[in-house]
């Protein structure tokens, strides 16, 4: 009997995957093992780290009847079952395009090639200790690869292909290019590419040429550039990263070794990413901090001085340190919490963070001072009416707003308005706005 073990858990990061109609937050990686210890293990890694749905199943026939009862995705396969012991189970799965991790007790040349033309997309043996962490990390990163964009750049027909082929297998969107040019031109047009990777040899434009460009507009911190060649020159990966790639592999490559290139890139991306990320977050709300508020806030400030229109508003919890003093700074931190959901709810498709302490700050780029009120309103009545709530305690709270859309010689001066707005806001009886116009 298969034993699904969704409870409505959903992925904690990236846009929803759509496939045959379903999202990624519903659509369970179903796990397809007859030892229940390994079935119900990947199925707890899989729930409790990375928040994906699965189903278990043991047997061919209780597989079949899951892919005719729900939409699936992404499979973890043991290649023996009771009921099919010769990898059936992955010419089932393949059949239902389903990308396929297939799991084997056994291992060798003859079988790996076995699996692969079977059409699964990467193999684990399960003797080796890490098995269980690698087919974990691989289904996230198939995840993943289903938003990650990737150009591949050969002026050979049959490599494209090839290289397309094994990338969409792994649920990469690929564009194709066959030249620097074009390369440069599909760049421009997809800034979301995350990955390129790049011939050598190629007319006009050889490889090294094309980096050089790319990395005019693209550090390595956005852009991973795996390069390719087939020469034999000693040289040549020395050369291609000196040109500012991030890596080189050399043809012939094994699909393994692609595989594991292209893994690492991104996860390197990913790594900086989360990092750069948490240096412009607030660690109590997740707003973004003061840091992240003026280095974006100054380039809003600018395009608002060339095209006009955006309001700057300061908020403020009216006597904190009263709720500081009365409930404790546990509780106070509830507050701010509740406070930064609420500014999200309202606010979040805007330039909006913490700046310190009490104090938030929000550019609405492309209001009228007029519609930013009506916004900092209807905000300011829901915050006034939502009090937090902290071990059994209903703890009320209300905020100032000082608002103002004159931009002044710079962000600095654009928030300093808004802040003394603010001051008058609070001096004049808290709970209230306090605009000011050109």
């Amino acid at each position: 009997m298969s034993n699904t073990r969704s409870d409505q858990r959903h992925h904690k990061v990236g846009s929803p995957l759509v496939h045959n109609g379903c999202s990624k937050c519903t659509c369970p990686i179903l796990i397809v093992e007859d030892q229940r210890s390994i079935a119900n293990m990947l199925a707890s890694v899989i729930e409790d780290r990375y928040g994906y749905a699965t189903v278990v199943t043991g047997t061919l026939a209780e597989t079949a009847q899951i892919l005719e009862s729900q939409p699936v995705h992404l499979a973890i396969a043991d290649l023996n079952l009771p009921d099919a012991p010769y990898g059936e189970v992955i010419d089932l799965l393949h059949k239902h395009r389903i990308s396929t991790i297939a799991l084997t007790g056994a291992f060798g040349r003859e079988m790996r090639e076995t699996i692969l033309k079977k059409g699964a997309i990467d193999y684990i043996p399960k003797q080796s200790p890490h098995s269980i962490e690698y087919a974990v990390e691989m289904a996230d990163r198939i995840y993943k690869n289903h938003h990650t964009d990737v150009l591949v750049v050969d002026d050979s027909l049959s490599s494209r292909a090839l290289l397309k082929h094994i990338l969409e297998m792994q649920q990469f969107n690929v564009i194709a290019a066959s030249d620097g040019p074009e390369a440069l031109s599909v760049l421009q047009e997809r800034p979301d590419i995350r990955l390129a990777l790049v011939d050598y040899e190629m007319p006009g434009m050889n490889g090294f040429e094309l980096i050089h460009e790319i990395r005019k507009r693209s550090s390595k911190e956005e852009l991973a550039i795996i390069g390719i060649s087939a020469s034999e020159e000693g040289e040549m990966s020395a050369q291609f990263l000196k040109s500012g790639a991030n890596d080189f592999v050399r043809k012939p490559y094994s699909y393994e070794e692609i595989l594991c290139r292209i893994g690492q890139n991104l996860e390197m991306l990913e790594l900086i990413r989360t990092n750069r990320e948490a240096a412009y977050r607030d660690f109590l709300t997740g707003l973004h901090n003061r840091r992240h508020f003026f280095e974006q806030g100054a380039k809003l400030h600018q395009q608002a001085s060339q095209h006009g229109g955006a309001v700057a508003a300061m908020l403020d919890v009216d006597h904190f340190k009263k709720v500081n003093d009365t409930y404790g700074h546990d509780a106070g931190d509830i507050v701010l919490i509740e406070l930064a959901r609420l500014l999200s709810r309202h606010f979040g498709q805007y330039l909006l963070a913490r700046l310190g302490g009490e104090e938030f700050a929000v550019i609405i780029g492309g209001a009228t001072l007029e519609t930013a009120r009506e916004l900092l309103e209807a905000f300011r009545l829901e915050a006034e009416n939502s009090p937090a709530q902290y071990d059994d305690q209903t703890i009320p709270y209300t905020v100032s707003i000082g608002l103002t859309d004159q931009l002044g010689e710079s962000v600095d001066d654009f928030i300093k308005t808004a802040d003394q707005h603010l001051y008058q806001a609070k001096t004049g009886g808290r709970n209230r706005i306090v605009c000011g116009s050109r």
